[in-house]
């Protein structure tokens, strides 16, 4: 039932959806109630099963990426691809930046090999804050994630951003001009469409693959927050004082055909020109089966896509965590 599609010009080919190790569940290990490692690997290998095909991690994800190299180990390596990150820049406690040195990230990369038990990655991500120095991670830091694929312990490089924080995808947009990236990771949504007009049209016309993130989060989940939402954006004077902030996307339930605001999220994001992959963070098999359901349904019908930019498509705030 899952479709694939080219992860940009990689010669890679990914499902439409993809399995992330993060979240608020890390793979199971924060669900209530958490999983077991057992439970785990089954949930891995029955979503590979299913024909999700890509799976995202982190060092920072706890033990993700230790637990999914256990549940690889009876996987054929044919029939997955991995991204995880490489911290290049973070802010302490006093909003102070501090880079990683060279050492720090050649180890992070050799950690993340030996966590998965795998001889190479095939995305590695650079996770920065968009307020570093662009130019010094440029010039100093992306030549040593340079040097590792060359030696054949990453195919692809690849930069998520600080989602929570960068609403206008200031970072992605910088470090997309150098030409480097092969892939993006990037908060795409009903109430975030920036990236479809400052982003997407560049990686279409350069093939970068573009793996989406905060498709759903909480916000399409919890009517209370989606409230509270809309009343901020409102009095900011962000959004249109007629949207009912009580119900500001009923109207997509016109379509008898859209069960619910988290099938609406996942439809209006997989079929935006531009994505390659939804990355999904549930670890309920019945979630992540109505999840592929959902997708086989194809697109919002075009005239909602249209109410929806209507609404929200002017947006460029960080919301929908």
């Amino acid at each position: 039932m899952l479709t694939y599609r080219p992860l940009g010009r990689t010669g890679i080919n990914v499902s439409t959806i993809s399995f992330g190790s993060g979240g608020y569940n890390r793979l199971g290990q924060t669900s209530n109630p958490p999983l077991s490692e057992t439970e785990m690997h089954r949930l891995v290998h029955t979503v590979s099963d299913l024909g999700i095909n890509l799976f995202d991690s982190s060092p920072g994800y706890m033990d993700s990426e230790t637990i999914l190299g256990r549940a690889f180990k009876s996987m054929s390596r044919n029939k997955f691809f991995v991204s995880t990150r490489v911290v290049f820049s973070e802010l302490d406690t006093e909003n102070k930046i501090n880079y990683s040195t060279p050492k720090e990230i050649i180890d992070s990369i050799e950690n993340s090999l030996n966590c998965l038990k795998l001889n190479e990655i095939d995305i590695a991500l650079i996770a920065a804050s968009e307020a570093a120095d662009f130019d010094f991670m440029i010039n100093e830091q992306i030549p040593i994630l340079e040097s590792l694929r060359r030696q054949g312990k990453i195919r692809f490089l690849g930069s998520s951003e600080t989602a929570a924080t960068d609403g206008n995808h200031s970072w992605i947009r910088a470090v997309l001009t150098t030409g480097m990236m092969d892939v993006i990771m990037i908060a795409h949504s009903m109430l975030n469409q920036s990236a479809r007009l400052s982003v997407f049209p560049y990686c279409i016309k350069n093939g970068i693959g573009v793996m989406n993130i905060y498709s759903v989060r909480n916000i399409f989940k919890d009517s209370e927050r989606l409230t509270k939402t809309i009343l901020l954006l409102q009095e900011r004077n962000l959004l249109d004082d007629s949207i009912n902030p009580n119900a500001p996307l009923n109207f997509l339930f016109k379509d008898p055909d859209i069960g619910t605001l988290v099938e609406a999220a996942y439809r209006f994001v997989v079929f935006t020109e531009g994505v390659s992959t939804a990355v999904c963070s549930a670890v309920s098999l019945p979630k992540i089966n109505e999840n592929i359901c959902s997708l086989a349904k194809g697109p919002l019908p075009s005239y909602l896509i249209d109410q929806l930019k209507t609404m929200f498509g002017h947006l460029s705030e960080p919301v929908g965590n």
